[in-house]
């Protein structure tokens, strides 16, 4: 007996629904038109409508104040902070500040990937086994890394990670067979958000911060991330045009080629996403701005191949903006990690 073939079904499906807002070859203003179109759309597949029924003006800024919330290190200081981006919601976040530049400092927001420590393995100060292969092999350490080279640097717990995952003491089912991820994604969309736009609108609120303290230099302002991270941080960059500069490690790969036929946490998959464009009309809106793609050779779970053709229809968006020399390849020998060398000069030599 033969099955369904639904791979060739879909096939068709897609096509007859292509990139209904995807870049269709626009130059100058229209360009420009397009970006903005795009973006409008972009905003509400992601759900942003209905998280700004829970948005506040104010961010509340607030430092910790407890003694473990300040730490010294040879080359910066780790302080602790937290900021209102919803009724009821705050995100915790380390500002680490350097000792080898004099303020205002430029600024690098650092997202980390899927791991339960969250901005504690992007601070270096995670525990245990797992965590130190992490750092030690992966060189998860990305907030450390950049603060060691004269950031300043905002590295937030992402939602469902660090002090932001849920508290699963009450559970009756201890197994953890449903994920924190999971969880978050299922409840986003019964709200008709979903939990990547809930992370990319963190890193907005993220920004505003950055605006308003005085020691940081809001016209010198990246976002880099690695893994989930980096999506997120491809995804701000595209609809906030404050960001200056982007770094997407690990992240960046045609969705057919990747998320599709490779399993991937449910945070990935945002219904509709799709039906706008793949990820080189995402990665269009960063233009004219800087965009570096960071990517390993022998990453299992973003294949290379799909990175380089990504990158090539990403040069194509950045050619219509005319500024073809502000979008950039590096692939490192490696896989599924973060390349120190693919992101930090990149951003020293333009911050």
């Amino acid at each position: 007996m033969t099955g369904f073939d639904y791979d060739d079904w879909f096939d068709d499906v897609l096509r007859a629904t292509d990139g209904s807002a995807a870049y269709a070859g626009e130059t100058g203003q229209e360009f420009e038109a397009w970006q903005e179109s795009f973006r409008a759309e972009l905003r509400d597949v992601l759900g942003f409508p209905a998280i700004r029924d829970s948005a506040v003006e104010d961010i509340d800024p607030r430092r910790r104040e407890h003694p473990e919330a300040t730490v010294r290190h040879r080359s910066y200081e780790r302080r602790t902070w937290s900021v209102r981006t919803e009724r009821g919601f705050r995100v915790p976040f380390y500002l680490l500040l350097p000792d080898s530049v004099d303020p205002p400092y430029p600024v690098a927001v650092a997202l980390h990937g899927h791991t339960e420590h969250g901005k504690d393995l992007a601070a270096g100060v995670a525990e245990g086994e797992a965590a130190g292969r992490h750092i030690a092999d992966d060189r998860r350490d990305m907030a450390r890394q950049a603060a060691r080279r004269g950031f300043a640097v905002v590295a937030p717990d992402m939602r469902a990670f660090g002090e932001l995952s849920p508290d699963t003491s009450d559970d009756s089912d201890s197994s953890d067979a449903v994920s924190a991820c999971t969880r978050w994604q299922k409840r986003a969309q019964l709200l008709g958000r979903s939990l990547v736009g809930e992370r990319v609108w963190d890193v907005r609120r993220l920004v505003d911060f950055v605006e308003g303290h005085s020691a940081l230099d809001a016209d010198r302002l990246a976002v880099c991330g690695h893994s989930g991270g980096g999506t997120v941080a491809l995804l701000a960059g595209a609809l906030d045009d404050r960001i200056g500069h982007v770094v997407a490690c690990a992240s960046v790969c045609p969705f057919e080629d990747s998320i599709v036929p490779i399993d991937h946490c449910l945070c990935n998959y945002v219904p509709g996403l799709r039906r706008l464009g793949e990820v080189w009309d995402i990665a269009g809106l960063v233009a004219p701005r800087s965009l570096r793609i960071v990517a390993g050779e022998s990453d299992p779970i973003f294949p290379i191949a799909g990175t380089r053709r990504a990158f090539d229809r990403i040069q194509g968006r950045y050619r219509a903006a005319d500024a073809e020399g502000e979008c950039s390849l590096f692939v490192g020998d490696g896989g599924h990690r973060f390349f120190e060398a693919g992101a930090w000069p990149f951003l020293r030599d333009r911050l």
